[in-house]
């Protein structure tokens, strides 16, 4: 094609367009794309995002622009969303390509954390919703064969291509059953895939261009952001039998050594029951009283509470209150989601800056796992879910009429509720590991609590 001068032959422009199978999720600033054909989940900020739904027309990635973003960034971002399939290269005219056929040479797997029931007439799925989805026999039988290493061809064999869209349904972000690897998994298909395990997606953004543009993100609902201290609020064999109060009012008491009535103001965390001879406060406005309370307890209140800014200002200032608050040979206790050392962020604090604000106001700090402090056994095996494969879970025993309430569940509490009822056998997904590593879907080591104490006043 020749310009209209007659000088030679017009650069051929390329148009990269937005596929029709993404949905968008979110979780706070993090942006999370899901292709609902390969499972695959791409994690991204705002920008990155604009610059995604920048293709929705198609459009020539060397034309688009998105506030925050380089000409440079804008290039190399939609060359990687392409390779993974966000993006497809359109026609001249914006015509969408095939996005099924190039699948047959991919190979599909089922995430570790898949959970599904194999009955006398079939499977059922357990979806991250807490909804059961039973597979037609011909779906059942595709699926079963999605063992990471044949081909979707392969796994098609005579089903024929009418039988794709079924079997690939169960990619969709709703279910989040299947991955298709780029190799088979016995050589590296996992590796590759960033997303080969994941069954996040956080709830869908209703509005993502409102979104890219500032608008809050969808809520979680309360599973999603329960608290560590929800894992053990019954007597759980990890602390001795103790539940969470009771093991930080022991730790109060062997600390600052509390008489019955001492006043203690608690934050996050109620102690009534726990503590039934002392004076309760639960006003966090109550630490602007000089020398009140024998004890203080922070518990994991920073993203509730607006403590955390990024830059711990709000977890420092409580710090700084509470030394103030203290009694001689008072105790203050924080704890939260975080890390000794490493940067702040809004949902985590840096307890190191905490250490610092309490010894520069006189304190006796100091700052340790969270389990080290209420001396808790994290050796105990347990259920290991993510926070999505937790509704699945959960759904999964109560169709055979066994609730399970939010709790770090021991493996032999699990077999123990399930003796009678459900053939664990015939189960995929159920994952047991060490307290330690993680427990519907929280971490117990990136728990952390700062220890001071105002020393007691010395006589002259």
């Amino acid at each position: 094609m020749r310009n209209p001068a007659g000088h030679g032959i017009l650069p051929r422009v390329s148009l990269y367009a937005l596929s029709r199978h993404v949905s968008f999720h979110a979780r706070g600033d993090a942006a999370f794309a899901w292709h609902g054909l390969t499972g695959d989940v791409a994690e991204m900020s705002r920008d990155v995002l604009a610059l995604l739904l920048a293709f929705e027309p198609p459009a020539d990635p060397k034309g688009v622009q998105v506030e925050g973003l380089t000409a440079e960034q804008v290039e190399e971002f939609s060359s990687i969303l392409r390779a993974r399939r966000f993006l497809l290269l359109a026609g001249s005219h914006g015509e969408r390509p095939d996005e099924m056929s190039p699948l047959l040479a991919g190979v599909p797997r089922i995430p570790r954390a898949t959970v599904f029931e194999r009955t006398s007439d079939g499977i059922v799925l357990y979806t991250r919703a807490g909804t059961a989805l039973k597979l037609d026999p011909s779906t059942a039988q595709l699926f079963s064969r999605c063992d990471g290493e044949k081909t979707l061809g392969q796994v098609l064999g005579d089903a024929g291509p009418q039988a794709l869209p079924q079997l690939l349904r169960l990619a969709q972000a709703d279910v989040a059953a299947l991955k298709i690897l780029a190799r088979p998994a016995s050589q590296g298909g996992v590796q590759l895939n960033p997303a080969a395990e994941s069954t996040m997606p956080y709830p869908e953004i209703p509005d993502p261009r409102a979104y890219v543009k500032g608008a809050p993100a969808p809520p979680l609902t309360a599973d999603e952001d329960a608290t560590f201290a929800s894992l053990f609020s019954q007597p759980h064999p990890a602390l001795r039998g103790l539940d969470y109060a009771q093991a930080v009012a022991i730790e109060l008491h062997r600390r600052a050594k509390l008489k019955p009535g001492a006043r203690v103001l608690s934050l996050g965390l109620d102690l009534t029951a726990a503590m039934h001879d002392a004076k309760m406060e639960q006003n966090v406005a109550l630490l602007k009283e000089a020398e009140a309370f024998d004890a203080i307890v922070v518990n994991e209140v920073a993203a509730q509470f607006g403590f955390s800014d990024g830059k711990n200002t709000g977890a420092i200032g409580v710090v700084r209150d509470a030394a103030q608050a203290l009694k001689p040979g008072g105790v203050l206790l924080v704890a939260d989601f975080g890390d000794p050392k490493a940067d702040a962020t809004p949902a985590s604090i840096r307890f190191a800056d905490l250490q610092a604000a309490a010894t520069a106001h006189d304190l006796g700090a100091r700052v340790l796992p969270l389990s080290e402090a209420l001396d808790m056994d994290l050796n105990l095996h347990a259920l290991s879910t993510t926070k999505a494969s937790w509704p699945a879970v959960k759904a999964l025993f109560a169709a055979h009429g066994i609730p399970l309430g939010r709790r770090a569940w021991l493996r032999r509490e699990i077999e123990k509720l399930a003796d009678g009822k459900l053939d664990l056998t015939q189960v995929h997904g159920l994952q047991w590991a060490p307290l330690s590593e993680r427990a519907l879907g929280l971490q117990p080591k990136q728990y952390w609590a700062l220890v001071a104490t105002r020393p007691e006043r010395v006589l002259h």
